[in-house]
Order: structure tokens, then sequence, then C-alpha cells
């Protein structure tokens, strides 16, 4: 195999032999040669002792490069490795618990045996990482031996009670701390997660189905500990989330196994301790350290607050009771505290603050379907969707924004199903002064805050972002016509007018109402349109009246009785000219420069 040194050399020798090929070339085409070309050639000629060709090279260089990139070999060095620790681990553990439920050897000899067998792995890795081509051998058998000295402490003081507390979160420590320190003299990444692996599951194979949440929890909290001081010394952020994940995973099993009303405080305690813990370390990433974002943090974040209001959810047995409802509100506004102290501290962290305010818009919607009624959360939904878009637009982040447009769909789709109205029996109808009008009027108000902080902010757009000012007025106008049309055909169907004026006219009556509503909606909206030089409110304003048009003439004409044509078509007509004087009138404001 070449050396370094050689290998350079014939590298070297191959661009010297490469730029005189050019220069010849070069020459026979009667091209001046480059300043760089005659400074090249000015150089001293290289190495004569040094032959290259291009043909022949060391045929053990080349075996060894597709050894490294093959499958074979990751599965021979790595895989099979890996696998083999894993096995030894799960061995061991039903070793313990077998040698436990037989009496075959005493429990301090238990004990000492696994303190042993850990010890002989790990110093056995430490002396193979000086061997050549052993160096990820060693890794796996370090992590194996951190995993049974879990495996062996954790026995000693839970299951034989052999040492106290101190003394075993002493011994656990200073395990943590090996396997940390390992990892970060050999920037083994495959050291720290065995050694992570291991730890999440001593609890989980030596259980004794005894309850002992202070042990289980003190435990998981001290292996959290070393696993984020770890990450002080190496960029490992993917361990973070392995430890929240294991986390998790554990206090699920306990709650299910374990967790009783008369555990509601302990428990509570747990969870809130875990949630304190990991958001603490955001905010200490985010305040105090030069760690840049990464998406780690965000699902850090988001499956924290996942777990604690889940974790709360279930100590109240999924009941939509008032402590949850009340929770669910603080975990939204705590959410948002935190998003703005690191608005105010890290400006410079727009992701985390992102982050932190979607998780609290998140947790806000869920606590409009879970603490209101349900003719109340559309417009609580209206008002989370406007107070998104401001944040984002005043943040300046297209993130908020983007979760104030998904808002908006939901609005729309909820909006569409509240506007039907369901009266109960004997209960009556009165225009405007009803159930549904001011819930969705809300909806409405809701789009046109919306739609007011998005256009004057239209510079701060994404590039995907540049119709959502038309989308949202399109939204909105619709909306506005579809509730006030159908007020009026909620009048002509609860008031029943047609007790008076018999079926017959109360069906031309609405249909003129319908045509005459239309019309004076869009003649607003082109006025408006006019005034403002809004050219897309001026263009749906036109839209309009044509399908007014087209319903008078197509509809009107040919089903309403003579004197409800009259109206129909004096009215259409008269608020046509309206609108036609408007843009004569005022032609030079029109075609003056229109605002966007």
């Amino acid at each position: 195999m070449r050396s370094d040194e050689q290998r350079d050399k014939c590298i070297d020798a191959l661009f010297t032999r490469i730029q005189a090929l050019e220069d010849e070339v070069a020459r026979l085409k009667g091209a001046p040669l480059p300043m760089e070309s005659v400074a090249a050639h000015q150089k001293p000629e290289p190495d004569a002792s040094v032959t290259f060709t291009f043909s022949k090279c060391d045929p053990k260089w080349e075996t060894d490069k597709p050894a490294g990139t093959s499958l074979e070999n990751a599965i021979g060095t790595r895989w099979i490795g890996r696998i083999g620790v894993l096995a030894i681990l799960f061995g061991v553990a039903f070793f313990l618990k077998y040698s436990f439920d037989n009496k075959l050897i005493g429990e301090t000899g238990r004990v000492i045996l696994g303190i042993f067998w850990g010890a002989a792995f790990i110093g056995t890795g430490e002396y193979l990482q000086k061997k050549r081509n052993l160096v990820l051998y060693g890794q796996m058998l370090g992590g194996g031996g951190l995993a049974i000295l879990y495996l062996s402490l954790y026995a000693a003081f839970a299951l034989y009670h052999l040492n106290p507390a101190p003394l075993a979160a002493a011994g656990m420590l200073a395990v943590t701390t090996t396997g940390m320190t390992l990892s970060i003299r050999y920037s083994a990444y495959s050291l720290a997660a065995i050694a992570l692996l291991g730890g999440l599951l001593t609890p989980i194979m030596l259980s004794t189905g005894q309850n002992q949440p202070l042990t289980l929890f003190g435990y998981i909290l001290l292996l959290d500990t070393g696993t984020l001081l770890l990450l002080r010394f190496r960029r490992w952020p993917s361990l973070v989330a392995a430890s929240l994940a294991g986390t998790m995973l554990l206090y699920t099993g306990w709650h299910s196994e374990f967790y009783s009303d008369e555990q509601r405080l302990l428990a509570f305690g747990v969870i809130f301790l875990f949630f304190a813990f990991y958001n603490l370390y955001i905010l200490i990433s985010r305040l105090y350290s030069a760690i840049e974002e990464s998406t780690v943090d965000q699902i850090v974040i988001f499956a924290s607050a996942v777990f604690f209001f889940l974790a709360f959810f279930a100590q109240h047995h999924w009941l939509s009771d008032w402590p949850v409802k009340g929770f669910t509100l603080l975990l939204a506004a705590v959410e948002i505290g935190l998003a703005e102290l690191v608005r105010r501290r890290a400006a410079d962290a727009p992701t985390t603050i992102a982050a932190y305010a979607a998780a609290s818009v998140i947790l806000t919607v869920v606590a409009t379907f879970i603490a209101l009624e349900q003719r109340w959360i559309l417009p609580a939904l209206a008002a989370e969707m406007a107070a998104l878009g401001w944040i984002g637009v005043r943040l300046d982040l297209p993130r908020l924004r983007g979760g104030a447009y998904l808002l908006g769909l939901l609005v729309l789709f909820r909006f569409t199903d509240d506007v039907f109205l369901y009266l109960e029996p004997f209960q009556r109808f009165i225009p405007v002064v009803n159930i549904r009008f001011p819930v969705c009027a809300a909806a409405v108000a809701g789009y046109y805050i919306l739609l007011y902080f998005i256009a004057r902010n239209r510079e701060r757009l994404d590039v995907n972002e540049r119709y959502a000012p038309e989308i949202i007025f399109i939204i909105t106008q619709a909306l506005s016509l579809l509730l006030l049309s159908v007020e009026v055909h909620d009048f002509y169907r609860f008031r029943a007018p047609y007790h008076y004026m018999g079926w017959g006219e109360s069906h031309y009556a609405y249909q003129l109402s319908l045509s005459v509503l239309w019309a004076l909606y869009a003649s607003i909206l082109t006025g408006i349109g006019i005034f403002r030089r809004l050219r897309g409110a001026r263009m749906m304003g036109i839209l309009l009246l044509g399908a007014t048009i087209l319903k008078v003439f197509l509809v009107d004409l040919s089903s309403l009785q003579t004197f409800y044509r009259i109206i129909s078509f004096i009215v259409l007509g008269l608020l046509l000219l309206a609108v036609s004087y408007g843009y004569n009138r005022f032609k030079h404001i029109i075609f003056g420069e229109d605002r966007p």
C-alpha cells in the first residue's frame, strides 16, 4: 500500500502531466499559453523517483477503497457486532432474572459478576481502540460494557437493595460519565447510542412488577442528564430526541401498569419535571450557547408539549373536565411565553420561536375544542387564525403565517357546516339576531383582520405567499355573501311569509330579494374598489354583477310574475347605472395606480 506522501506525489505528477498535455494541445492549435501554464512550466520537475502510470496502481490500495463502502463490510464490521452486543445485554439481563428466581448465585455475587464483565468489556474495547481496523469493534464492546454496568448497578439498588440510593446514584453517574468520556475521546456516536439504549432497557428488563416510581424516574432523570451533558462536547442532537422518546415510553409503561388516582400528584410532578427539563435544555442552547438550531430542537419542543398534555389528559382518564381545559390553556400560554422569551433574548433563533408559537397555537386549538361549546368553536378558531397571522407578520416568520393559513382552511370547513341553521322546536327565527349570524360573522371578521395584516405587509411575504392576499379576499367576500344569502333564505323559510302571501308570492319575493341582495353587494364592492383603488375588488364586483344579470335574465324573467320582474329589472338597472356612473366619474382614479 502506498504511503500518504507517495500518494500526494502521484497526484502532483498527475496534475503536472495533465497541464503539459493541455499546453501541447494549445501549441498545436496556435493559441497563446495562459499565464498559469507559463508559471507552471517554471516550477521544478517532480521527483523522478516516483513512478506514475494510469493503468497500474497498488492492488492493495484498490481493494481497500471499495471495501469500506460495501454492504458486506457494513454488515460484517458494524451491524453483526452491534446485534451481538445487544444479544449479550439481553442474555445478561435474563441471567440476572433467572438467577434471582432460582437462587443460583447470591445477590452480591450477581452484582459483582455483572460489574466484572462490564468492566472487562470496557477494558477490552479500550485496548482494541488502539489497534488498527478494530476501532469500531472496540467501540461496540465498550458500549456493551456500559450497558452491563447499568444493569448491574440498577439491580443492586432496585432489586436486591444492596446499597442506599446515594451510592446507587453515584455508581450510575460514574457509568454515565465513563460512557460520555469514551464517546467524547473517540468521537464515537455508536458508543453513546449503545450506552443510552442499554440504560433505557435496564428498568424494562429488570422489572419485578413492583411500583417504585421514585427509583424509576430518578434513574431516568440521571440518564437524561448524562445524555444532555454529552452534547456539551459532541454535537449529536439526535441523542436528545432518543432520550426524550425513551422517557416517554418508560412513563407510558409505568402509567398503564401502576397509575392510580392516589398517585396523581406524584405523576403530575414527574411529567412536569421532564417537561421543564427538556425545555430548559432548549432555552440554554438558544440563550447561552453558540449551538445552531436544528430539526431536533423542534422535535423536542413539540414532543415535550405533546407528552405533557397527553400524560395530564390520561391522568384525568381522558375526560374533558375543567382541570384539563384550564391546563391546556395554561400550557398554551407557557409555550407562547417561551416563544416571547427566546424572541427577546435570542432573536436570531427564528425556528425555535416559530416552534414554540406553533405549539401554543396547536394547544389553543385543542383547548378550543375541549373547553368551548360547539357554537363558539368557530369564532375562537377565527380569532386564533387572525392572532397567528399577526404574530407571523410581526415576527416575519413564514411558518407561523402558514399555520394561520391552515387555520383558515379549518375555519372555512367549519363555516360551511355552521352556516346551516337548525332551530329547536318552537324556536323563532329573527334575521341577524339569531344564534347563527354572530358566530359566522365573527369568522368573516377573522378573515378580514387576517387580510388586513397580510395585505399591509405584502413586502414581507415569501414567493409562495404572493397570492395569499387575493385568495383571502376572495374567501372573505364569498363567505360574506353566503352568510347574507342564507339569512334571506332562512327568513322566507322559518318566518313563513307564505301564510300571508301564499306560497307562490313568497317564492317570488325570495328570488327578488336574492337578486337585489347580490346586485347591491356587487355595487358596494365595486364602489369600494373604485374609491380605494383596489382592482381586485372591482373585478370581483363586476363578476358578481354578471352573475346577478344572468340570474335576472335566466331565472327571474322566466319564473317571476310581472310585478316582481319589474322590481327586479328596475333595481338591477339602477344599480348598474350607479356603477357605470362611478366608472365614468372617477375614471382618473380607477385607471391610475391601483393599490396591490
